[in-house]
């Protein structure tokens, strides 16, 4: 006889949510503990379930502050050294900011929609101070980027031809014959503005990203394109078949609350 549904599907959610998503990092063990939580996030956009993002942003803030989390330094002026208050603030920001860049990339692939729920869910789940300290950075491609329309074509299409390699004319030829607009846009914006940015998230993290958000979507041919595409920008292949796995495993799990929970954020 099976158990009676829970009361409160959300509170059993939460109550289980901290073990699901230390399961999930530990299976990510080839890849660095912290993209691993980055990765599970870009998973959970495309699977649209928002809602899990909040306890896996609470848990990777609580383990920064123990320490027992770190997140990679970016290289910066000399300057005096900073208070643990402000230290601990900062490398929160640093960590939310490579977080909402991976999902921002994974977003292009899945769709705005997913990427707003997605990323509102991370907003949700932050201090009004780490927020505010969060936004006050800015947006990775501000004002301060005055690429053309032309080098950010030529940006993508280099890009392009670093992953796909010897596949790249006959896929763009594909593409353009189902519509000129769509190859212009994937090369341009998708490729050219967004992908190939690396001021928080490299080529071969953005890879992992794309395959992670891929995996829900269920498209065996873009799937497998970026399968070969990390290991064409550097990513082993057994690191790439792992972040599979495990986004395997989180959209079964998804498909599996979808009866149970209806509800929204």
């Amino acid at each position: 006889m099976s158990s009676p549904p829970s009361a409160n599907p959300t509170a059993s959610l939460f109550a289980s949510a901290n073990g699901l998503i230390s399961s999930w990092r530990d299976a990510l063990s080839l890849s660095p503990p912290e993209f691993r939580l980055i990765l599970i996030a870009c998973t959970l956009t495309a699977a649209n379930f928002p809602k899990l993002l909040v306890p896996l942003v609470q848990q990777a803030l609580t383990d920064i502050e123990s320490e027992s989390l770190i997140v990679p330094a970016v290289p910066s002026t000399p300057t005096d050294s900073p208070s643990p208050e402000t230290q601990l603030l900062e490398t929160q920001v640093r960590f939310i900011r490579r977080l909402r860049e991976g999902m921002f990339k994974g977003s292009v692939l899945c769709g705005g929609p997913y990427g707003i729920n997605a990323l509102g869910a991370v907003n949700f789940a932050l201090s009004p101070e780490l927020s505010a300290a969060v936004n006050a950075a800015g947006p990775v491609r501000g004002p301060h980027n005055t690429a053309t329309p032309e080098e950010y074509q030529q940006r993508g299409r280099e890009l392009f031809q670093t992953i796909y390699q010897h596949h790249t004319e006959p896929i763009l030829t594909k593409i353009g014959n189902s519509s000129k607009d769509l190859v212009e846009g994937i090369l341009r914006d998708t490729y050219g503005k967004v992908l190939s940015d690396t001021t928080l998230i490299s080529i071969p993290e953005t890879e992992l990203c794309l395959v992670a958000s891929l995996v829900p979507l269920n498209v065996p041919p873009q799937l497998k394109s970026h399968v070969y595409g990390s290991r064409n920008v550097g990513v082993p292949m057994e690191q790439v078949q792992q972040v599979v796995a495990v986004a395997e495993s989180i959209t079964q799990w998804v498909h599996a609350q979808a009866n149970n929970d209806k509800s929204s954020l």
